[in-house]
């Protein structure tokens, strides 16, 4: 592994690069302009493909690949396609971005027991990961942009990974000795089963959590997370952010910073099934230099004829000419680029503003909202009305009530958590949830808002009540008796298996 700081004194950017083996074997690594470089610097002195790292007998060396501006290697310019050995401490210039080399350690090496790709492949169906606990391995992180990075998973032993495109995970990461649980979307596609992918971005502004530091796990992935780390998968992927398996024939896919991640699993899902369906595919960056995946979007623009690709860039700049699409997206850039918008079916992601401004666009134009879906990990407040009272369940047996108990029916008796063997009195109020906090009783949870699934548990001879959609309960779920006890409040006596 070899760890590279890069300085930029003129742009003030200061980054930590990482390069190992991004497949099995390799050990060549280019760096350039060019986004598809495997060290990418954004800069204009910089060539498209600048210069080359390779690792050869322990030993790793530099080459200018034929440079417009060349490069210096510790004060000395140093020849066209001649190698030069690297050690710790050395520093390398291309154009005015400084290169440190901070570690030097032989590249990542899948351990030998790991099966080659042609084996996976006849994998039978029960090496299918879908719902339960698992350990990844990253085997390669891919800087995207600036302030995004891809992150590879590969399970050992292998198994194949199985979920709907656009959905999310629930990660774990064991962060100074605490295990802290995060959701992030997932940015492959299910069609290529033998490895996860998960788009993050770096994160520089407040965020509803103050007992965390900003960008607490994200920025731990960023900047102390390697090629080789392992993390905990909570449960199976889950979401209703997917175009699958009701596809529209007309989609329009509106994406912002890090939002693109389940959209490029929506679009690598319909590029690699051939699906007959028409996408439009809208992202809105800051700069040219902050659109992810822009040379894969171009390739499927050029190679699918229902695929149409449209950037814009909020935040032009000299140093990076742009001739497309510029500004937020209005009703005026969405009539422009999408004539037959009334027509699709529309999937939005991003941060909350940017949602909530394609929301007020589409509603101002009288657009059919049933054929609008949005990246949200908090559920819709439901009407009193429509708040639902589940039973507890039979593993066995599913139980089949569903009616709604009026607050003046609530018993206000206890819930029993099975496995602590505690007790706590119920008000018809409190969530299941805040109940095991006040008697001790640890319950694995992230959101509190219902939309990731963590805190699902098994429940029976009682009922619950939802104030908040249960967006990651399925039907047959609740029909089973589990619950989320995040929003699930108990309205008569209740059995927790917790």
């Amino acid at each position: 592994m070899l760890k590279i700081r890069s300085v930029n004194f003129e742009q003030k950017d200061f980054q930590i690069h990482t390069l190992d083996q991004c497949y099995l074997g390799q050990v060549e690594w280019i760096i350039g302009r060019n986004i598809t470089s495997d060290l990418v610097l954004v800069n204009p002195e910089v060539s498209r493909l600048h210069g080359r790292i390779s690792y050869q007998d322990d030993i790793y060396y530099f080459a200018d690949m034929g440079s417009t501006c060349g490069s210096i290697l510790n004060g000395e310019k140093v020849a066209v396609d001649e190698k030069y050995p690297l050690k710790l401490g050395d520093l390398l210039q291309i154009g005015d971005v400084f290169l440190h080399i901070e570690e030097l350690s032989p590249p990542f090496l899948a351990p030998a027991e790991l099966e080659p790709v042609p084996q996976i492949i006849v994998l039978p169906q029960e090496h299918y990961w879908t719902s339960e606990d698992l350990t990844v391995r990253c085997c390669r992180i891919v800087d995207e942009t600036p302030d995004i990075k891809s992150f590879y998973f590969l399970a050992d032993p292998p198994i194949l990974f199985d979920y709907k495109p656009g959905q999310f995970v629930n990660l774990e990461a064991k962060i100074n000795g605490k295990a802290v649980i995060r959701s992030y979307s997932i940015s492959t596609s299910p069609t290529r089963p033998y490895y996860l992918g998960l788009t993050v971005k770096r994160v520089s502004h407040p965020t509803e959590r103050p007992d965390l530091p900003v960008g607490f796990v994200s920025n731990w992935l960023h900047d102390s997370f390697g090629v080789g780390d392992s993390l905990k998968l909570i449960g199976g992927a889950t979401g209703q952010f997917t175009c699958f398996p009701e596809l529209h024939p007309k989609l329009l896919l509106i994406s912002g910073g890090s939002g693109i991640a389940p959209m490029m699993s929506m679009a690598r899902w319909i590029h690699d099934a051939m699906v007959d369906c028409d996408v439009v595919f809208l992202y809105s960056a800051q700069t040219p230099e902050n659109i992810p995946f822009r040379a894969e979007l171009e390739t499927m623009a050029a190679q699918m004829p229902n695929f149409h690709l449209a950037v814009t860039i909020t935040r032009p700049n000299n140093r990076n000419p742009w001739m497309g699409l510029t500004g937020r997206i209005s009703k005026a850039m969405l009539h422009l680029v999408v004539p037959d918008l009334l027509e699709r079916f529309v999937y939005v992601c991003g941060s909350e503003p940017f949602t909530q401004n394609i929301k007020r666009i589409l509603e101002s134009i009288n657009f059919p909202m049933k054929n609008y879906r949005e990246e949200s990990f908090g559920g819709g407040l439901l009407s009193p009305e429509a708040s639902k009272v589940s039973t507890g369940g039979s593993k066995d047996k599913a139980l089949e009530k569903f009616t709604m108990m009026p607050p003046q029916a609530v018993d206000n008796s206890t819930v029993h958590f099975s496995q602590s063997n505690k007790k706590v009195a119920i008000d018809g109020h409190t969530s299941i949830l805040e109940l095991a906090e006040q008697v001790g009783v640890d319950i694995r949870h992230h959101c509190r808002m219902g939309a990731c699934g963590v805190c699902k548990v098994f429940t029976c001879k009682g009922g619950v009540r939802y104030d908040l959609q249960p967006t990651a309960l399925s039907q047959a779920d609740q029909e089973a008796g589990y619950a989320l006890a995040c929003i699930a409040c108990p309205v008569e006596g209740l059995t927790v298996e917790a």
